[in-house]
């Protein structure tokens, strides 16, 4: 009977010890020698990187029309935002600065806009970032703006934070999404071309192009959209206002406002729409 119950006792030992090393979870990983080590989730968002205003970018490309929404308040001191460890550096069309962040709670840091004087909080929802106006703003704006990550806009100031080399960086990309490739001409049939790297194939007289990008704050155009075609070799430039409507685009010439004075016409500081069209159908 002895025997029995020490039969039994042992057979229960190594069934507990089996049990045991079997319920290792999945997260636990053996190291070099062997053993068990506990690989612990890390729940902390990883922050760092380029992260973009939706409003600006996306909802440029997809309308196909940017001056209207460039006239939204965060996109003069943040249409990109740069975030390494506990600093933040915010770049928008007129302004840019730099930020302290906490990681902890959902408020990570408050932008201010030097431009309007409106501070807005800035709150990790994620995977994004949400931009709130403070409630006693003077001017409102009940909008939520949402940034989201955008490691394909690293370079945008990767190489220099300069305004202007990141506002030529904007006026590329903008080239090749709204812009880039191959149109008829409807009314003489000649391909015209908007390649790479800004370059223009197909106008007379002009080699490259470039789409206004509206930063700083002086504007002759009355916030219509502007494209500038460019001839390099003599400096001869002319601008259009473009409108996409569907898979065709219209050019319309601008021309210097006329301003009368004391019974004679001068050129106007602004410029307004001509009577020169150019329509184009993408291919």
């Amino acid at each position: 009977m002895m025997k029995n119950i020490i039969y039994i006792l042992g057979l229960l030992f190594i069934s507990s010890n089996s049990s045991s090393k079997n319920d290792v979870s999945d997260t636990d990983s053996k190291d070099n020698n062997g053993t068990y080590g506990v690989n612990i989730p890390q729940d902390e968002p990883d922050l760092n990187g380029t992260w973009g205003l939706t409003n600006y970018f996306d909802t440029i490309i997809t309308n196909k029309e940017l001056a209207k929404y460039r006239l939204q308040t965060p996109t003069w001191f943040a249409i990109l935002l740069e975030i390494e460890n506990d600093s933040l550096k915010s770049f928008g069309s007129i302004d840019k600065a730099q930020y302290l962040i906490k990681r902890t709670g959902d408020t990570i840091t408050t932008l201010t806009s030097n431009v309007s004087g409106d501070k807005w909080f800035l709150i990790l929802k994620e995977p994004e970032l949400k931009l709130i106006q403070y409630a006693n703003s003077k001017r409102v704006d009940s909008t939520i703006y949402t940034f989201r990550k955008r490691d394909d806009l690293n370079y945008f100031s990767k190489d220099s934070k300069d305004f202007f080399v990141i506002g030529n960086n904007v006026t590329n990309y903008f080239n090749k999404q709204l812009f880039e490739g191959k149109y008829i001409n409807t009314k003489s049939k000649s391909e015209v071309i908007f390649e790479e790297n800004g370059q223009l194939m197909g106008v007379e007289g002009f080699d490259s192009y470039e789409v206004r990008n509206y930063f700083g704050t002086l504007h002759m155009h009355k916030n219509l959209d502007v494209i500038t075609f460019n001839n390099k070799h003599n400096n001869e430039y002319k601008q259009y206002n473009w409108v996409f409507s569907d898979d065709e685009l219209l050019l319309t010439e601008f021309v210097h406002e006329k301003v009368t004075y004391k019974g004679k016409t001068y050129d106007g500081d602004h410029l307004v729409l001509g009577k020169e069209k150019i329509k184009l159908k993408k291919q």
